[in-house]
């Protein structure tokens, strides 16, 4: 049902069942199991922001499981930040766990099993955002996972009272502005975990060469010879040694090309300099064949149409 906030959905339980059916509607598909015989209760009240939901989940302790079944039987996957500002929570995933309280912050990936076991009276405070608007491989996420980030020190103390915001209202904001936030947002929890598991640490001592070649593909992604042929040429190693260097990411190198040259489409249709260009010809400036393709291709990626992300931002001519 719809909360007082016209931005805001709210949704209630008292079953097990109807609250099994809320999280699965609201997020995915889990086993809950309560941890007690008291009478269970639940709520969840959400907002989207770009493609970013924002919610704050309230229940009677229990615990949330999502197996190797229903990860694998799942049409979506999400990236995902735990936030317990009341109670406690116990978060286990990808051979790590950790315990979260006091307003620290968790990360985890639904596309792998974890289980959330969370006692008292518990807040939890969830982000998510779809797993392939996140520039971060498979193999790097398994590094961030189940980690406690502090919101008393380093990168989460800044993050923390923006966290606490996206919950609140946010009436005025551009669906470009909305977009942008979701991925600013999403960057800076990559890094506050990065900076906990020590991934950033140990990134710096090697990996220089592909961070070489992903500043060459930055550089050239209007150009359609942009092929691995041709990068692999411009660095003198062989096409098999790109790949594996991209392979050590997760990543092939095709994806990774398209994946730049969509978020470079996005600034291009925020961007006032590119005001006189249509979307399609946006699109087939980075390499995208085909409206139809462009499109389908962007929409899966930040949750919004190219079409309607520009309209929603109001300063560039439509097609």
């Amino acid at each position: 049902m719809a909360g007082a906030d016209p931005g805001v959905v709210v949704e209630t339980a008292t079953s097990l069942r109807s609250w099994t059916e809320v999280i699965r509607d609201r997020f995915i598909a889990l086993q809950i199991a309560q941890q007690d015989a008291s009478p269970l209760s639940g709520s969840v009240r959400s907002r989207q922001i770009g493609h970013l939901q924002a919610s704050v989940v309230t229940s009677t302790p229990q615990t949330f499981t999502r197996t190797q079944k229903l990860a694998s039987a799942a049409d979506r996957d999400l990236l995902a930040v735990g936030l317990v500002d009341r109670g406690s929570g116990y978060l286990a995933q990808d051979g790590r766990d950790c315990f979260v309280s006091g307003g620290d912050f968790a990360v985890y990936d639904t596309s792998r099993p974890f289980t959330w076991a969370m006692s008292g009276d518990w807040r939890l405070r969830v982000y998510t955002w779809p797993r392939e608007s996140i520039a971060v491989s498979e193999a790097e996420l398994q590094q961030l996972t189940a980690s406690t980030v502090c919101t008393r020190e380093g990168v989460g103390f800044f993050m923390a009272p923006m966290l606490d915001r996206l919950t609140q209202s946010g009436a005025g904001m551009s669906g470009e502005g909305a977009v942008r936030l979701a991925c600013e947002v999403a960057e800076l929890t990559v890094t506050a975990a990065g900076e906990v598991s020590g991934r950033w640490r140990a990134a710096e001592r090697g990996g220089e060469r592909l961070r070489e070649i992903q500043a060459f593909i930055e550089a050239h992604l209007t150009e359609s010879a942009l092929t691995h042929d041709r990068i692999a040429q411009e660095f003198f190693i062989s096409p098999r040694t790109l790949h594996r260097l991209f392979a050590q990411g997760g990543y092939t190198v095709a994806a990774w090309i398209k994946n730049r040259r969509l978020e470079a489409c996005r600034r291009a249709l925020g961007s006032s300099l590119a005001r006189n260009l249509t979307i399609n010809e946006i699109g087939s400036r980075f390499g995208f064949s085909t409206p139809a393709f462009f499109s389908r291709e962007f929409t899966g990626r930040y949750g919004v149409s190219p079409r309607r992300y520009r309209l929603e931002n109001g300063c560039a001519r439509l097609d």
